[in-house]
This record gives C-alpha cells, sequence and structure tokens, in this order.
C-alpha cells in the first residue's frame, strides 16, 4: 500500500515539474562559457493543461581568474549571489492533448564583487536585475505512462537589465539573445532516467562595452550539450549527475578578434526531493573541468524551489 502510495504522489508530483528552466545570468553564465538556457532535471516533463509553475532559484558561484589558451593571464576570483523566479503556464493543444505549450517568463537579481587583480580589469562590483528573458516550449512528444517527452523551446533575453558602461563586470548585458533549444527526457528503467539538451545561441551586439573607451562587442554563435542520469532511490528521493559541452562564442570589439571561445567542460552532482505532490526541492552543486578562454567556474551552488497549481 505504501509503494502504491509512493508512486501516485510521484507520478502527479512530476507533472508539477517546471515546465523548462531557463534561469540563465549574464554576469556569471556570459563570462564563464556555460549553456544559456540552465535546465534541471524534470524540466522536460509536459505539465497538466491549464498549469502553473512558479520556481524560485539561490545560486553562488565562484569564477576564478581569466584564461587564454588554457593559460591563466589574471589573478583573482569573481563571487556572485544569485536569485530568479520563472513563471510559466501550460496549455494543451490537439486531438487527445497529445502536444502542449508553455509560455515562460524570467526575472533575475544578482550581486557580484571581484577580488585580486581581475578588478582592476573588469570593475569591483556590480548588482541589480538581470535581463528579461521571455520564450516558450512546445512539447512535440508526450508518452505519459513511459514517462517519455520531447520539446522545442525558443526564448529572447531582452536588454533591461541593470548595465554600467564604466566596467565590464556587468549584470545586465545591453544586447539581445535568441536561444532555441531541444529537450528529451526517457525512463531508462524503473529506478533510471535520461534527459538531453542541444542548444544554439545568436547574440546581438553591445554597443557599448567598455574597454577603455565603449566599443562594439559581437559574439559567434554558441553551441552546447547537456546531459542528465537520474538514479530514483526512492520514489520521492533522486540523485543525477550532469555534463554540459560548450562550444562557439568567440568574440570581437569593433570587428576585431578580442576573446576565443570558452570551449569548456562543466560538471555536476544532484538531488531532488518530491515534497508532496505540488512542492520540489533541488540542490546542485557544479564546476568546470576544462576550459580553453575566460573565466573557470570553480564552484557554483545551487538551490530550486518548484511550486505547482492547476
Amino acid at each position: 500500500m505504501k509503494n502504491i502510495i509512493a508512486k501516485n504522489i510521484l507520478s502527479r508530483s512530476f507533472r508539477g515539474a517546471a515546465a523548462i528552466a531557463v534561469a540563465a545570468f549574464a554576469v556569471v553564465h556570459g563570462m564563464a562559457g556555460a549553456a544559456q538556457n540552465d535546465f534541471f532535471p524534470t524540466d522536460f516533463v509536459a505539465l497538466e493543461e491549464s498549469s502553473l509553475n512558479i520556481s524560485t532559484y539561490a545560486l553562488q558561484q565562484r569564477l576564478h581568474g581569466s584564461a587564454q589558451v588554457g593559460v591563466q593571464q589574471f589573478q583573482g576570483d569573481v563571487t556572485t549571489n544569485m536569485s530568479a523566479i520563472r513563471i510559466s503556464r501550460s496549455f494543451a493543444l490537439g486531438e487527445q492533448s497529445q502536444y502542449a505549450i508553455a509560455p515562460v517568463m524570467v526575472l533575475t537579481n544578482a550581486d557580484a564583487e571581484t577580488t585580486g587583480t581581475i578588478k582592476n580589469i573588469i570593475g569591483t562590483r556590480a548588482s541589480g536585475n538581470g535581463d528579461l528573458r521571455l520564450g516558450t516550449a512546445f512539447w512535440f512528444h508526450i508518452d505519459r505512462d513511459n514517462r517519455e517527452y520531447a520539446l522545442l523551446s525558443a526564448f529572447v533575453s531582452l536588454p533591461t537589465g541593470d548595465y554600467d558602461a564604466s566596467q565590464i563586470l556587468n549584470i545586465g548585458e545591453n544586447r539581445v539573445k535568441t536561444i532555441v533549444a531541444l529537450g528529451w527526457m526517457k525512463t531508462l528503467s524503473d529506478r533510471w532516467v535520461l534527459e538531453m539538451s542541444p542548444e544554439v545561441a545568436f547574440f546581438g551586439d553591445n554597443d557599448r562595452y567598455h574597454y577603455v573607451t565603449s566599443k562594439r562587442l559581437s559574439q559567434d554563435t554558441a553551441y552546447a550539450l547537456t546531459g542528465s542520469l537520474r538514479y530514483k532511490f526512492t520514489p520521492a528521493w533522486h540523485w543525477y549527475l550532469s555534463t554540459q559541452v560548450n562550444g562557439g562564442g568567440a568574440t570581437q570589439l569593433n570587428g576585431s578578434h578580442y576573446k576565443d571561445a570558452p570551449e569548456n567542460t562543466r560538471v555536476a552532482i544532484g538531488t531532488l526531493l518530491l515534497v508532496d505532490e505540488r512542492n520540489q526541492i533541488q540542490l546542485r552543486y557544479a564546476q568546470d573541468t576544462a576550459i580553453h578562454s575566460g573565466f573557470r567556474n570553480d564552484g557554483e551552488l545551487a538551490l530550486r524551489w518548484s511550486i505547482y497549481f492547476k
């Protein structure tokens, strides 16, 4: 009887999981060369018709030095504390609700401080609101019986965040970004779940980038592939390992080469708890294992609480 009750709670809780995670922070993820979409396990589960999902995030991250071609150029750290809220609403489409769509809005706030000689290059501190992110996710494959889902998402990041042209370190980016990604979740067995997400990001120009004097910062298209393997210790308590490979994203100033692509690899370990049929908590630790250019993520701790309303 207990197992039956636990399975029912698990099923309903997964329906209340986040539609798709897009809690990206310009000051950290842009500098550290991470994927623009930061998904968490269970994010690719399609919510039920007219479901509302609200997720809040708290994240602390430390970036170290600045490397070029794998060699550190500057000493120092950038420590950032961030928070975010993401709101999404799901709607069923097609005959027998075979498809689903979910508009999403993300608001962020962050505070970043630097230490060491790097602060003389990028600035000592930045704080404020991040850029507004709007988008939608469309599920073109929903198989609730076998716990398999596939979706396409598209988001735009608007230059609404706090931006100080007198320094490089900023919360807002003063440019438009467009991110297109696929998401796929497949249950491998009673205990194992696999999730994958390839992504492409396109960047507008920042025409007020500080480098002695204001210049135009351009960035090449960036690519990322993120995968997560999850193990269910119990129906309500899971652990997972994730890895992310990033490519592209080299930058130019006024059309001339500025920085190589980060080409970094990131790994993470995390756990999730299905508190009840409406609430889910996740805790995750991540860091870079390799980087070609830019800031190295030396440690990132993220906490997420997701609640579901129907």
